[in-house]
This record gives C-alpha cells, sequence and structure tokens, in this order.
C-alpha cells in the first residue's frame, strides 16, 4: 500500500499483480471494497490492478481542505497513476463513483487504453433523491444500515430476503463504517448529485464495454426506471454506440463483481485481451 499527496490532501493506492494495468473503480461507500472477490481471479489471470481511495473517503485523507469536486477527483486520480509510475491504464469502473473514471478517459485520452463501466453518467431527480436519502439514512440510523438500503436495491428480487442477502449484507456493513466519514459524507453526496457527463461521452476514445448486472428488486418498479438495465445502457449508447455491451445475466446490477465474480471477471477479461 502506497499514498501520494495533491494539494495538501493524502491520497491512498495499493498496487498489485504485474501484467496489464488496471484502475478500478468502486461505489462510494465501498470502494476498494467493491472488486475483493475479483483480485485474486485477475491477478491469476496476469493482470495488475490499481486501487484508490479519492478523497474524502475511504483510507485516503477525509480533511476538507478544498470543496469535493469531479474534477478536483479527477485530478487525484491523475496523481496516484504518476506516482505509481503508470503512464497508460485500462479503467473498470461501477455504481455512484463511475462518472469519475468516465471523465479521466474524456479528459486524458492518452493515459486510458480501455473503459469498462457502468453506464452511468447522468444525475437525475431519482439519482439526486437517491444520494440525500443515503445521507439520511447513515445521520439517522447509522452508516451500517446503508449496506442494508443498498443490498435491497441491487441484489436480485429472488435474492431478496434469504440467506445470500443477509450474507451480502453483513459483508458490506463493516467496509461501509471504514470508508465512509459523517463529516464529509453530505459534501461528498451533494457533489455525486450534481454530475452531467453529456458532452463527454462522445469524446472519449479509448474503446469503451458497458458492464453491469441485468437484474435488480426493483427495476420493475416506475420510480426505479432511471435505474433500469434498459434505461442506462439504452441512454449511454444513444451517445456512444460503438461501445460494446456486456450483462451479466441473473446478477444484480452493481453487485455482479460482488455476487458472480467468476462471470463478471471472466468478461473482464476476455475484453482486455480482444483489446491488447
Amino acid at each position: 500500500m502506497s499514498e501520494t499527496i495533491r494539494n495538501g490532501v493524502r491520497l491512498w493506492y495499493d498496487v498489485q499483480g504485474s501484467g496489464e494495468p488496471l484502475l478500478l473503480i468502486g461505489g462510494f461507500a465501498l470502494l476498494h471494497n467493491q472488486f475483493e472477490f475479483c483480485d485474486p481471479i485477475l491477478h491469476e489471470a496476469g493482470i495488475q490492478t490499481i486501487h484508490w481511495n479519492y478523497r474524502g473517503s475511504g483510507k485516503s485523507d477525509w480533511t476538507m481542505t478544498e470543496p469535493f469536486t469531479l474534477e478536483g477527483w479527477v485530478e487525484d486520480l491523475k496523481a496516484v497513476l504518476d506516482a505509481a509510475g503508470i503512464q497508460k491504464t485500462n479503467i473498470w469502473c461501477t455504481s455512484t463513483s463511475t462518472p469519475i473514471g468516465m471523465r479521466f478517459a474524456a479528459k486524458y485520452p492518452e493515459r486510458v487504453k480501455s473503459l469498462i463501466t457502468y453506464p452511468y453518467y447522468k444525475v437525475d431527480g431519482y439519482w439526486r433523491d437517491v444520494f440525500h436519502a443515503a445521507y439520511w439514512v447513515a445521520h439517522v440510523f447509522g452508516i451500517t444500515q446503508l449496506s442494508r438500503v443498498f443490498a435491497g436495491v441491487v441484489l436480485t428480487a429472488k435474492t431478496l430476503y434469504t440467506t445470500d442477502h443477509f450474507k451480502y449484507e453483513k459483508w458490506a456493513a463493516p467496509h461501509y463504517e471504514a470508508n465512509v466519514n459523517m463529516t464529509t459524507m453530505k459534501e461528498l453526496m451533494e457533489t455525486l448529485s450534481s454530475t452531467d457527463l453529456t458532452g463527454d461521452i462522445p469524446r472519449i476514445q479509448c474503446p469503451v464495454m458497458l458492464l453491469m448486472g441485468n437484474e435488480s428488486a426493483l427495476n420493475d418498479e416506475e420510480s426505479m426506471e432511471s435505474a433500469s438495465f434498459e434505461r442506462l445502457i439504452g441512454d449511454f449508447l444513444a451517445l456512444k454506440p460503438d461501445a460494446k455491451v456486456q450483462a451479466v445475466k441473473g446478477a444484480g446490477s452493481t453487485y455482479c463483481m460482488i455476487t458472480n465474480p467468476e462471470e463478471t471477471c471472466g468478461l473482464v477479461i476476455d475484453y482486455l485481451k480482444s483489446q491488447a
């Protein structure tokens, strides 16, 4: 594990394995832990993983010396890659932190070989409410309760209230508590709730693969249309029609790498080989 400093803030990162570099960006609460079950599979396939935590979260400084911005997090990422001596990398990003990888790919095309991403690039009223609700759930009921809320959304309907549901919920809870800071969470949620990369998506030059599970417990609810597989994929392809689409069938949206790591990693590994 290593660290670098940008604008007086310590940024944590961790480089493991050797071979084709792959930067991993997980959601705001799971961060690097979102790929915990994928790491050994990727390493065995000859892929070098680069994990990091952006300022205000996880193992990086929780100090707020300046307002959080998407652009600031992108510059944090550039500082991490510079410190690690990685000039060009593949990126796999998912969940709420996806815009960081997308913006980085659009801003620094010379640093990105390929982008594997959850197709979430724009915040609408639904997503804004999700971010605000997440803050208030953590504020009122405690950070660990966020794992219960999000597991109930991103797992499949057939998984709800089963042994697997409770297993994944309990697995996530301590990671949420370690990665989320209530002092900075409100500002972090405000930053995530004001994202619109509509102009960036068509300008991404590297090959792009859209990757997510094709199910979630609430996809059939009208209020969840913005988070549905069809809506997310369709909206992204309207901006970048040459993106490749891979669905992890029977897996929950952004939890596919947690509940179905072998299948999900297999798609990622095959895609990286096809771009070599």
